[in-house]
């Protein structure tokens, strides 16, 4: 379906920022912890002003957490630093590539380092399945 390829991020993406879970590198990590049995994943940006994306933290990386469980951790001692990403200008096609490639469910959407929204196979699929209506 070329129609649903072509597509650009932000024709599909969340653009509600202020909707995504979000903390600040220096949250405590129980706050974190709080975000993630709700919503499974969580952004960890600079601070709640510039959104400047540090890193990400998934349920996945709390196995980390189960082995070295320290009471002083912070959002920045657990996230993941190098995010796959994209920008509201990329196709979907190539999302879908990323999302492939590097075995992600969802990415931010950065403009100049800072998040702007983000997409997720959920939203893809929304889209296609509208498409095909």
């Amino acid at each position: 379906m070329e129609e649903f390829h072509n597509l650009k991020v932000k024709d599909v993406m969340q653009h509600r920022v202020w909707d995504l879970p979000l903390v600040n590198e220096n949250a405590d990590i129980k706050f974190v912890l709080v975000i993630l049995t709700t919503r499974g994943y969580v952004w960890v940006v600079n601070n709640a002003k510039e959104l400047l994306l540090k890193g990400v933290i998934t349920e996945h990386d709390a196995l980390d957490l189960f082995a070295d469980f320290n009471d002083d951790w912070k959002a920045k001692d657990l996230m993941k630093r190098n995010v796959i990403y994209c920008t509201k200008e990329e196709s979907v096609a190539d999302v879908i590539n990323k999302i492939k490639k590097n075995k992600v469910r969802r990415m931010p959407v950065l403009e100049n380092g800072k998040l702007i929204g983000e997409i997720t196979l959920r939203l893809l699929i929304e889209k296609f399945y509208s498409l095909l209506l």
